[in-house]
């Protein structure tokens, strides 16, 4: 191919709709290497309106982010590193705190006592019975067993107690009229008496099952708490196993996420510490035979992808080279989405507009993490281009 130009770059020789067309087939790695050329090949548009590039994305979460100052909710999806829509946060968010999601519902609590489900697609909002007077909303931890609208499964929503022997719970099962308070006696289901129980740094209880729910406790054990007879008033049951992690480790750590692990049959706890920014997974699994708990450290996903945030986090199959092994965190750099990699273990971003080279650290110091964000799982055919 030649250029009219004698002495310009074969790189800009390419007519824009060819660009366009081979843009709209690559996300991720290769999309950055694409972008990272010259400067006409970054002024391309975006392919997240391409239909064959939106093909890559149906098993990818998006980050929603509530910004309630300005009353905008944002979404952003990483394999494109870019802001796919925003839109007017609806009145009935106003103040609202995201709790967990699910599909395409998140749960998020209201003032002292308001509990609702939103659905970010299409807006609709179910609204809870309020929590009972005199236990308010101080509870950490929510979670949540399926889409309030499933019509194959009943739907149980659990709050929990930061502290307690072991600690208290609210649930409700949506359609009934009133939340029930669970506080439980000094023993766990064995009749074993129990300390205090530590659930403060839980962020995103697990449901393994419609009735069992998996919670990590402060020392690296591991709570299971059983929901009975299909019921909210049925008083449930608390089972706790493991020996508690090294008091060094436990100090170092900064925050823990937990996922499920399908394939496994447990959860992966990701443990990020506080000083450099170390990143360490740990699979759990209760073995129902033998009673106890399987836990180890692993440095492989399995080829797969472990999006993590307060809330909600979910491990899905990788659909871009280059992300196998990788953990997406809620953390952006100069607006570019953060993930870390297992193997080199260190942090990076794909900066579609840095010439330099995007950013790349074996610690996550002086990185952004908004207030209230959450991974949800976004129906694809609704995402639009980026026309603003």
């Amino acid at each position: 191919m030649e250029c009219a130009d004698d002495n310009g770059l074969w790189s800009d020789c390419i007519p824009t709709d060819i660009l366009i067309s081979i843009s709209s087939r690559l996300i991720a790695g290769d999309y950055f290497v694409f972008r990272a050329v010259c400067k006409s090949w970054r002024s391309i548009p975006s392919p997240i309106h391409d239909s064959h590039a939106l093909s890559h994305s149906n098993n990818t979460p998006c980050m929603m982010t509530l910004y309630q100052e300005i009353g905008i909710v944002e979404f952003f999806h990483p394999l494109y590193n870019a802001i796919t829509h925003k839109t007017d946060i609806v009145p009935k968010l106003r103040g609202a705190r995201i709790r967990s999601a699910k599909g395409n519902w998140s749960l998020m609590s209201q003032g002292k006592r308001g509990m609702l489900f939103f659905n970010h697609k299409s807006n609709d909002i179910i609204e809870l019975p309020d929590l009972l007077e005199g236990k308010q909303n101080s509870f950490h931890a929510w979670t949540f067993s399926c889409p309030p609208d499933s019509s194959s499964s009943d739907c149980f929503v659990v709050g929990f107690e930061n502290f307690g022997s072991p600690p208290p719970v609210y649930i409700i099962k949506v359609g009934d009229s009133r939340w029930t308070y669970h506080a439980f006696v000094n023993e766990d289901g064995d009749g074993n008496k129990l300390g205090i129980i530590d659930l403060s740094g839980c962020n995103n209880p697990v449901f393994l099952k419609n009735d069992i729910v998996y919670v990590l406790e402060e020392k690296g054990n591991l709570g299971i708490l059983s929901i009975k007879e299909n019921s909210a008033e049925e008083t449930p049951t608390w089972e706790f196993y493991g020996k508690s992690l090294p008091r060094r480790k436990l100090r170092s750590v900064r925050k823990v996420y937990t996922a499920k692990d399908v394939d496994n049959g447990g959860i992966l706890a990701v443990f990020l510490t506080h000083n450099e920014g170390k990143v360490e997974v740990w699979r759990y699994k209760y073995d129902i035979n033998k009673r106890i708990l399987e836990r180890e450290q692993i440095t492989s996903l399995d080829n797969k992808t472990l999006f993590v945030s307060f809330g909600a986090s979910y491990l899905k199959p990788c659909v871009a080279q280059g992300l196998e092994n990788t953990i997406y965190f809620p953390m952006f750099h100069d607006k570019n989405g953060v993930f870390y990699c297992l193997a080199s273990r260190k942090h990076y971003s794909f900066d579609y507009s840095a010439v330099k080279g995007a950013f790349s650290s074996p610690n996550c110091h002086k990185l952004d993490q908004p207030r209230y964000c959450i991974w949800i799982e976004p129906d694809v055919s609704q995402l639009p281009s980026l026309d603003f």
